[in-house]
């Protein structure tokens, strides 16, 4: 004879119980590994899409493995984002000093659609005052570090910028080529 209990909860149609999508979504924020993560949004599309509303930080190796408004559109939540600019060779002078490494573009896209940015990581980039300007003014409060390692093209009418308009920002560290600057 069958119990009751177990008879009465599989006649009730509401009980929901967990998928796996619903298990993902839960322990996909807790994979901090990118390698992991990048093996995990190759399974399916939906654990790629829950990868893309997931992810908080993002490493780019070199700026022109992608563009900037498809780092934006896969990864619309980032908090965080380090991009390299130029090979390391250009320490060397190997490479041409207006070779590329523009931040231009990707201050743009910042300021225009990665709206929860807290911590930018630029290096060996060429950064101008103008693109300081720009990062400063579309981030205001919301910047909290920044860091320009090895960046060129800047000077301290660029960092004032970034200290009078982002107030709250804790970390700045702008290492140059030229002269180090530390705030």
């Amino acid at each position: 004879m069958e119990d009751p209990d177990i008879k009465k909860c599989r006649q009730t149609p509401n009980i929901a119980t967990p998928t796996v999508d619903d298990v993902i979504e839960q322990v996909m924020p807790y994979i901090t590994d990118p390698k992991d993560r990048d093996s995990a949004s190759l399974v399916c599309r939906r654990w790629f899409k829950i990868d893309s509303e997931t992810r908080e930080h993002v490493t780019m190796a070199l700026c022109y493995t992608s563009t900037p408004d498809r780092l934006s559109r896969r990864f619309p939540n980032l908090r965080s984002l380090k991009l390299k600019g130029k090979p390391r060779a250009a320490m060397f002078n190997l490479i041409p000093e207006n070779w590329g490494g523009f931040v231009t573009p990707w201050v743009n896209e910042i300021a225009v659609s990665l709206r929860r940015l807290k911590s930018v990581h630029f290096r060996r980039m060429i950064v101008s005052d103008l693109d300081l300007d720009v990062l400063a003014k579309a981030r205001l409060d919301e910047l909290e570090a920044l860091k320009l390692d090895k960046c060129s093209g800047f000077s301290t009418d660029g960092l004032l910028s970034i200290v009078k308009h982002c107030r709250y920002c804790y970390y700045y560290i702008a290492l140059s080529e030229e002269e180090p600057y530390v705030i």
